[in-house]
């Protein structure tokens, strides 16, 4: 009896340790899933041109975004929504005068993704992903050489407009919670990488 009981025991603690390593390898296979949400910080690159000004300093466009899974199974991936803020400034300095041209350029929008997960059994790190955005586009512009000489400015900007796009990109886990990204599309920027938090 007592031979049968350590045996039921054994067995019962093997299927248990069988099923939760099961759950755990599940649950990794699908780096973003239903319930799982990623907070972003990069940097972008490429976009509006201001060439017609010659020579402009342009640092590198900033932007965060916020994916949340909402679901699963969705044909070869999961689904996520979310948003971005994106913003990139721009500045020619006049060769004389002290005059200058300043863009301000904001992106507020909403983002759907889907995340592919074919690909997760051979590396459960990597998450591929597509996706659409549409918001507004908030494109201010002042040049001072202009406004202080009184000559007609034909490149006047400002306004506030719709704006959409796709993108696609993917994610590299480092560990649970903390990898690195990249995307190509055009919202901000053409081209945008970063690091993110997943929660």
């Amino acid at each position: 009896m007592k031979k049968i009981l350590l045996a039921t025991t054994a067995l019962s603690l093997c299927f248990t340790t069988v099923f939760a390593n099961a759950e755990k390898e599940e649950e990794a296979e699908t780096p973003f899933h239903k319930g799982t949400s990623t907070i972003a910080l990069g940097i972008g690159l490429g976009g509006v041109s201001y060439n017609y000004y010659g020579s402009v300093n342009k640092l590198p466009a900033g932007v965060v975004y916020f994916d949340h899974g909402i679901k699963d199974n969705l044909g070869p991936g999961n689904l996520g929504i979310g948003g971005m803020v994106g913003f990139v400034s721009a500045r020619y300095n006049y060769p004389s005068g002290g005059y200058k041209a300043t863009w301000t350029n904001v992106v507020l929008a909403v983002r759907g993704t889907w995340h592919l997960t074919i690909l997760a059994e051979k590396n459960n790190k990597f998450d591929p992903y597509a996706g659409v955005m549409a918001g507004l586009r908030i494109f201010d512009y002042n040049d001072t050489y202009y406004k202080n000489t009184g000559y007609y400015n034909p490149n006047n900007y400002n306004s506030v407009y719709p704006t959409y796009g796709l993108f696609v990109g993917a994610k590299y886990n480092f560990a649970n919670n903390f990898g690195a990204w990249t995307e190509l599309g055009y919202d901000i920027a053409f081209f945008k990488l970063g690091l993110n938090v997943n929660l």
